[in-house]
């Protein structure tokens, strides 16, 4: 919860601090849509545990999703945002293997059926200047902070058992935006990282329409995939987004 506290002291200081500057632009911008998942593999503990699919348990068919972001643009070049982006999706299957399923602290019975649950909730925020803006293009890179709150979880015949992990990772934040009309634009907005540990990358190629002066509606298509390689953990996945959305400026 610390990390909690200081995200949002830090955030609350920068706010105060921009509303005092001048030419700033507040953005609320709301996604939904489905999500699906291409691949989620998982070991706990990495060192002992079974590998399995966890798509065998939660499934790969659609599921809805949401995300919340606050923009506020000020100094002309300067963007600081704040996204709030969960995730959770349940499912009962089947994993087939010789011996039982080694998890956590705890062993399940294959062959049998298995609930799963895989959360991975994150709460982000970044900052971008842009350094270019001319004719159709703008162009911006920064950084970005998140906090990942992170839970795999099974239950079998009054067994459950889970791993969370709450954690902080700094990301590479870049954005390019091109007009095709007055009305349209494209959009590609991505932030990642990758070390010898683990990589993440949240990346989205959007086609966004100026229905009002101050609003916009959006789509197109988004990619969440990364994970980490441990001593505790082993669990990568790839989580596929369709997004539809809208944002409102004052």
């Amino acid at each position: 919860m610390n990390t909690f506290r200081l995200l949002a002291i830090f955030t609350l200081l920068i706010l105060i601090s921009v509303s005092h500057t001048r030419a700033q632009t507040i953005t609320l911008e709301a996604e939904t849509g489905g999500l699906w998942f291409s691949r989620n593999d998982v070991r706990i503990p990495n060192e002992g545990g079974t590998r399995f699919d966890m798509i065998d348990l939660i499934g790969s068919d659609p599921a809805p999703y949401y995300r919340l972001r606050l923009s506020v643009q000020f100094l002309e070049r300067h963007n600081l945002r704040i996204l709030y982006a969960p995730i959770t999706k349940s499912g009962t299957g089947i994993i087939e293997d010789e011996n039982a399923i080694l998890f956590a602290d705890s062993e399940f019975a294959s062959g049998s059926p298995l609930k799963g649950t895989y959360r991975f909730n994150t709460w982000r925020l970044t900052y971008r200047y842009t350094f270019y803006d001319r004719g159709p293009w703008e162009l911006g890179a920064g950084l970005a902070g998140l906090i990942r709150d992170a839970k795999v979880q099974l239950e079998q015949d009054g067994l459950t058992d889970r791993d969370t992990d709450l954690g902080f990772v700094p990301l590479v934040h870049l954005y390019a935006s091109r007009a095709l009309s007055d009305k349209l634009s494209v959009q590609l907005d991505a932030e990642t990282l990758a070390g010898p540990q683990g990589r993440a990358t949240d990346a989205a190629l959007t086609l966004h329409y100026r229905l009002l002066e101050n609003a916009t509606l959006f789509t197109g298509y988004r990619i969440l995939e990364g994970g980490a390689d441990v001593d505790q953990v082993y669990n990568f996945s790839w989580i596929n987004f369709l997004p539809f959305g809208a944002t409102w400026s004052f």
